[in-house]
């Protein structure tokens, strides 16, 4: 139970390690104050295994689950899950500026997940990190930038245009999956540059993966969206 683990807690970085990565699965646990405290005292530990692992656990306490029956949607949350999601999203921000890249990537992911769409400040905080060093870290921000953006935000697909020709295959799938759900169906540019990925990039996945999101897009086109 959380008694247990709060005592492993004490230990050394992997007991810690591996008490998280239990807590963030331990039944019952979904929701409930004292479970995310645990994973939240140590987002600032020494050891940058056990901050990613506790950014982690946070993150299954208290994101949405989603809705089994519906693809896409999310179950309803519960009033405790809402605001520890909303407490653990201001506790991981700064965790976007960690030395450690493996903590940058599993913070950006965490952001896509208790964030809301459409928060402009955020998006523009996301946005700063498609130029990281770390090919994971662009990666994790293309996708998180392509699931908090609204459709249509023309500066946030701007800013992941460019990953199409990254360097590495990962981030220019990250990138297509954000432009598929960025770009409006009339955008001719994005619409262009698919096709230019989906004929031309070196990797199959890619190409396989530019060639439907721009199917997607021509066939929501002439369904009549905008």
């Amino acid at each position: 139970g959380l008694a247990a683990l709060a005592a492993q807690l004490e230990g050394d970085w992997e007991a810690r390690r591996k008490a998280l990565e239990k807590l963030g699965r331990l039944q019952g646990a979904r929701g409930q104050a004292r479970a995310v405290a645990l994973a939240v005292s140590h987002l600032t530990d020494e050891d940058c295994l056990v901050r990613r692992a506790a950014v982690s656990a946070g993150v299954r306490l208290v994101a949405p689950l989603p809705d089994p029956d519906n693809e896409g949607r999310f179950l309803e949350a519960s009033d405790g899950e809402r605001e520890g999601a909303a407490s653990l999203l201001q506790q991981v921000l700064p965790m976007l500026e960690d030395q450690d890249d493996g903590v940058r990537r599993v913070a950006l992911g965490a952001v896509g997940e208790l964030a809301c769409s459409g928060d402009s400040d955020l998006l523009g905080m996301l946005r700063k990190h498609l130029s990281d060093f770390d090919d994971d870290v662009r990666a994790a921000a293309a996708a998180a930038v392509g699931r908090l953006a609204l459709r249509g935000d023309t500066q946030s697909l701007d800013a992941v245009m460019p990953l199409l020709e990254d360097d590495d295959e990962s981030v220019r799938k990250a990138a297509v999956r954000a432009v598929a759900r960025i770009a409006r169906p009339s955008d001719e540019a994005a619409i262009a540059k698919l096709t230019q990925v989906a004929r031309g990039d070196e990797d199959d996945d890619v190409r396989r993966k530019a060639a439907s999101a721009r199917a997607g897009l021509l066939a929501a086109a002439a369904a009549g969206q905008s």
